[in-house]
C-alpha cells in the first residue's frame, strides 16, 4: 500500500467540507440595459453548457443581494478549483473531462443527492483519498459511465436524463434496442452512459424508470452495490459530489459479478478482481474486521453469493482459511 501523504488527506478533507458550504451556484454577473433600465443576470456552467439565468433589476435588493452571493461563490469555488489542480498533480485519480462533465450536469441536477450511485471505474477512481493510498487500477482507462438507479427516489417533476447529458455533450444520443419501450444506454461521439438497476419481482429487465425518461437494466447482485453508499468528491471543476459505494462494500461487489464474466468479458473479470484486491489488501492492512464482517454479511445471503466470492477470492489468492483472510506478504 502507497499511504498518500496527510498534507493531500488534509487538502481533500478541506475540499469536501468547502463543497457543502456554497451559498450559491457559482457563476459570473451581467448587467444589460434595456432602454432606461438595467437588470441583472447570472451565467452558470453545466458541463459544457453555459446557462444564463434573470435575477431581476439591477437596483431590486433581493437581485443584489442574489448578485453578491453568487460573486462570492465565484471567490469560493475559484480557491477549491486550486485545490482540485493541487491534488491532481499529486497524482490522486481524477476523472476525464468528459467524464467530469458527466458527473458534474449529474450532480447539479440533484440525482445523486436522491440516490442515483455512480458504480464501475468512475467510481473507483473516487476512493484514493477516502481509503488513503493511491490506487493503481484507477488509472484504467473506460469509456462508459455505470449509474445505479437501484435506490433512486425521484422528485416530484424530474427533468429526462438526456437532456441532463446533453449539457455534458450535446452528442449525447440514446442508443434503443428492440424490445426498448425507453432507452437504457446513452452515447456521445466517444463515450457512453449506462443506466442499471436490481431486479424486481418477476426479474424483468429493462426497468422503466418514467421520471428520468429511461429504463434500466437490471443485473444481478446489483442492489448490493446501491444499498451501502457514501457522498464523495469527484476532482473536477471545483469539485463534483456524487455517491458511490462504500469502498469495502465496493469491493465485495466487485468479488461477486467478476464470477458473472464470461466470454468475451475476460478483461472486465480481470479489471473487477484487480479493483477487488487492492481495495482488499489495504482493508487488510487498515480496517480487517469491517472486511471480514462485510465478507460473512455477503455470504449468508445465499449459496450463489458464497460461492461467488469465494471462487474470486481465490483467483487473487485471497481465499479465506478458516473463516479468515490471509494478510497479504
Amino acid at each position: 500500500m502507497r499511504a498518500i501523504p496527510l498534507n493531500l488527506m488534509t487538502l481533500y478533507a478541506d475540499l469536501a467540507q468547502s463543497v457543502g458550504t456554497l451559498a450559491a451556484t457559482p457563476g459570473s454577473i451581467a448587467t444589460k440595459t434595456v432602454g432606461k433600465k438595467r437588470y441583472l443576470y447570472a451565467t452558470h456552467k453545466d458541463g459544457s453548457a453555459r446557462i444564463e439565468r434573470y435575477l431581476g433589476p439591477a437596483e431590486d435588493e433581493d437581485a443584489k443581494k442574489q448578485a453578491e452571493e453568487i460573486r462570492q461563490a465565484a471567490e469560493q469555488a475559484k480557491a477549491m478549483r486550486n485545490t482540485v489542480s493541487l491534488l491532481k498533480q499529486a497524482r490522486i485519480a481524477a476523472p476525464s473531462l468528459a467524464q467530469g462533465r458527466i458527473l458534474e450536469v449529474l450532480a447539479n441536477a440533484g440525482l445523486f443527492r436522491r440516490g442515483m450511485t455512480l458504480v464501475g471505474t468512475v467510481a473507483y477512481q473516487t476512493y484514493a483519498c477516502i481509503v488513503g493510498a493511491h490506487l493503481g487500477a484507477a488509472a484504467y482507462a473506460t469509456n462508459d459511465i455505470d449509474l445505479s438507479v437501484a435506490e433512486f427516489a425521484a422528485a416530484d417533476e424530474e427533468e429526462d436524463i438526456e437532456a441532463i447529458l446533453k449539457r455534458a455533450d450535446p452528442s449525447f444520443r440514446p442508443i434503443w434496442h428492440a424490445q426498448d419501450k425507453l432507452p437504457r444506454i446513452f452515447r456521445s461521439k466517444n463515450f457512453q452512459v449506462d443506466v442499471l438497476t436490481s431486479y424486481g419481482r418477476g426479474r424483468k429487465s429493462p426497468v422503466p424508470v418514467e421520471a428520468l425518461g429511461c429504463a434500466a437494466t437490471a443485473l444481478t447482485f446489483q442492489e448490493y452495490a446501491a444499498e451501502d453508499t457514501m457522498e464523495v468528491v469527484a476532482l473536477y471543476g471545483a469539485g463534483a459530489v456524487v455517491r458511490v459505494p462504500t469502498p469495502v462494500r465496493y469491493a465485495v461487489h466487485k468479488l461477486l459479478v467478476a464470477q458473472k464474466r464470461a466470454g468475451n468479458e475476460l478483461a472486465k473479470k480481470q479489471k473487477d478482481l484487480r479493483q477487488a484486491k487492492e481495495l482488499i489488501d489495504i482493508f487488510l492492512e487498515t480496517d480487517e474486521q469491517t472486511l471480514q464482517g462485510t465478507l460473512d454479511d455477503a455470504r449468508d445471503r445465499g449459496k450463489s453469493w458464497k460461492t461467488a466470492i469465494n471462487a474470486s477470492l481465490k483467483e487473487i489468492g485471497r481465499e479465506a482459511r478458516q473463516g479468515r483472510l490471509p494478510i497479504p506478504a
